[in-house]
């Protein structure tokens, strides 16, 4: 039947990303962790996409068409049958959310939705790390304090808060390792998003995190296997965007 974007104020900055990052976006909702093509998904059949087959910048001239087939792996699929369109991209981060137990404001921002996510799988990743590993963290960082309780923790997320730099690095850290897992590309947004290449050694911990969150079974309504590393993806592009003052 096609696929169709419902216009969307928090996707629609998709438009000014970068090539590799759309298209590790595009591969969570294409294909499944073994590289078996996913069935729900249409993109690749879609005939405007194969119509930039080849295209440098095949990705970016199909931003819609991959906004849209996130849209569509939000909501349920028998619903989508029905209506011909998914749902909006803040109801997907809110019900990823609702999964993850992660608590927001019912008034909150997609971008502060997203904050409290990346902040819940940093906090997971944490507790994965050893004393040495969660000093030499922060170091990459630049949080020069020795910390061996929460206190380093607390640091990172109120970086992450932040917003600028600190936020880029953090989000392209947890979308690196979910990449990692699920698309085997995590030195691509590593470099994009300005990181030291000495900071793939946390990925493994982060990575591992982020798989826990897979665990649950999405026994109906979202994909959750799709939308939890979708969302990682968009968060990461959203601040790539942000530094390069696309907001």
């Amino acid at each position: 039947m096609g696929i169709k974007y419902r216009i969307d104020e928090d996707l629609a900055f998709l438009e000014y990303c970068k090539e590799e990052d759309l298209r590790i976006l595009a591969g969570y909702l294409t294909h499944d962790k073994d590289g078996s093509a996913r069935i729900a998904s249409e993109l690749l059949e879609d005939k405007d996409f194969k119509r930039y087959d080849g295209h440098k910048e095949q990705y970016r001239q199909c931003w819609k068409l991959i906004a849209g087939e996130l849209q569509h792996f939000g909501g349920d699929t028998i619903v989508n049958l029905f209506r011909g369109d998914g749902v909006l991209y803040k109801e997907i981060l809110s019900d990823v959310c609702d999964n993850q137990n992660v608590k927001t404001g019912k008034n909150s921002s997609a971008y502060d939705m997203e904050n409290k996510l990346l902040e819940k799988f940093i906090g997971d990743a944490w507790e994965k790390l050893s004393a040495e590993q969660r000093a030499s963290l922060l170091k990459e960082f630049d949080i020069n304090k020795m910390s061996r309780d929460a206190e380093g923790l607390a640091l990172l997320k109120a970086a992450l808060m932040s917003g600028g730099i600190g936020s880029l690095q953090i989000s392209a850290l947890i979308a690196s390792s979910a990449a990692s897992m699920f698309a085997g590309r995590a030195i691509g947004v590593i470099a994009t998003g300005g990181l030291g290449r000495s900071l793939a050694m946390f990925a493994g911990p982060i990575g591992l995190a982020v798989s826990a969150a897979l665990t649950v079974p999405a026994i109906s309504g979202a994909a959750y296997r799709v939308t939890i590393p979708s969302v990682i993806q968009v968060a990461y592009m959203r601040r790539e965007c942000e530094t390069r003052d696309f907001f």
